[in-house]
């Protein structure tokens, strides 16, 4: 065993790097130390040992043996938190070989993103190096995609990568829309009237939600006959015992919903079946403000959008996050997607342009989506007891003219080389 143990030091199989690096006490003196949860601290200090945060503050003790990170003149935030990806699932959206999103058929509660992640993804570094560090990898799919994870951006397995699993069960609010099908076009005789399509539409919006209905009924029932000693215990179904705990209020739902029509009929199909509602998506959640307040439904809203309607603002998806706030409804901003996570600090900072503010927008990509997900003791903020998980920058993390030079997840620095940066060195000379 002890030879074993020393093969596995030797080789870092038993531990992620992160973890290894955290045997030195670190110190990152001098910066502005942005903590989200509480007052910026001006040339302040942050103690990180065994990859968590010890101490904060302006006067901080620097212990013996310290690795000491001067950062005078540049700001330290927590790292960025996107609360909805596809990261470590998805490579190339045009390659479906390196797409991992998608279970076959509709139903798939038992589906765990955490077991397809892919830790040696390119866009992972990417993402990391503009300062994300924690992301909510999703799947997609069907009425009832499957489970996500919250992970770090730092790691070589998705064991080592976990930071919560499951997160949330994800639901697509069914349209009741068949696939399009151009060849059917030239099939029928003629084309339907549009009150038949609308009503074809409805009947099977109707089948598809009664169907959901029925299987949540169906895993709370399954779950107490299995508790049940005195009967005979029912045959096992995957699907129904993943839902279970759902179905009885016990882990988020995020469901997909994007029009007023949709959303507000989510929030009654949550309260019907007694599930804790997350919105995703959120594109009309400014025209349902007073119901998502009342029922205490948070929405992760992603803010680079096209208004759904002719009539609507240019600036709706803009000032959606706004919107939000000045109602009280709790929200995060997401990037939804995962070649584009980088970009996350964009994504709020158009939010801070159009009525959010810039302390409510950096709010909304760190602590936010940390009580969302109930980890908020864990990450989102620089605090004792926190994850080290921080980010130092030249400047302001929403201006895209900052440059963010280091990254540490759980206390361990992390590189900012990337597939971009290795290209750029490549053909920069070139003549």
């Amino acid at each position: 065993m002890r030879t074993l143990g020393a093969l596995v030091a030797i080789l870092g199989l038993a531990l992620p790097a992160s973890a290894r690096a955290q045997e030195t006490p670190l110190v990152i003196r001098g910066a502005r130390v942005v903590t989200v949860s509480g007052p910026v601290i001006e040339k302040g200090s942050v103690l990180v040992q065994h990859g968590k945060i010890v101490a904060v503050g302006p006067d901080v003790t620097v212990p013996a043996g310290a690795s000491v990170v001067d950062a005078t003149g540049k700001t330290l935030y927590p790292g960025l938190v996107d609360g909805l990806t596809t990261l470590g699932l998805t490579e190339v959206q045009a390659v479906p070989a390196t797409v991992d999103t998608t279970e076959v058929g509709d139903i798939n509660p038992q589906a765990h993103a955490w077991v397809a992640l892919h830790p040696d993804s390119e866009l992972i570094p990417v993402a990391r190096a503009n300062g994300v560090t924690t992301v909510l990898s999703a799947p997609a799919g069907g009425i009832v995609s499957g489970q996500s994870a919250l992970v770090r951006l730092a790691g070589t397995t998705p064991s080592a990568m976990v930071v919560k699993a499951p997160a949330a069960l994800h639901v697509v609010y069914p349209s009741g829309r068949p696939p399009a099908d151009v060849s059917r076009l030239f099939d029928e005789p003629e084309l339907k009237t549009l009150a038949e399509r609308v009503k074809e539409q409805e009947k099977s919006q109707k089948k598809a939600l009664d169907r959901l209905a029925d299987l949540l009924a169906e895993a709370k029932a399954n779950a107490a006959a299995q508790a049940d000693a005195s009967r005979p215990a029912p045959e096992t179904s995957l699907a129904l015992e993943a839902l279970a705990p759902f179905a009885r209020g016990e882990g988020l739902v995020v469901i997909r919903a994007d029009e007023e029509k949709q959303i507000r009929a989510s929030v009654r199909f949550a309260a019907d079946n007694g599930l804790k509602l997350v919105i995703a998506g959120g594109l009309e959640a400014w025209r349902c403000l007073d119901l998502l307040k009342e029922k205490d439904v948070a929405v992760l809203v992603k803010v680079e959008r096209l208004p759904s309607r002719e009539s609507d603002p240019y600036d709706a998806p803009y000032a959606n996050a706004a919107a939000l706030k000045n109602a009280g409804v709790r929200f995060a901003i997401v990037s939804d997607d995962s070649e584009n996570v980088r970009n996350l600090p964009y994504e709020a900072a158009m939010a801070a342009a159009y009525g959010l503010g810039e302390e409510q927008a950096l709010r909304a990509i760190t602590l936010s989506p940390a009580e969302i997900f109930g980890v908020a003791d864990r990450i989102g903020s620089i605090a004792p007891g926190r994850e080290a998980n921080l980010v130092l920058a030249t400047g302001d993390i929403l201006d895209t003219r900052t440059q963010v030079t280091s990254v540490f997840v759980q206390g361990a620095q992390q590189s900012l080389e990337t597939r971009h940066t290795r290209l750029y060195d490549r053909y920069k000379d070139r003549p």
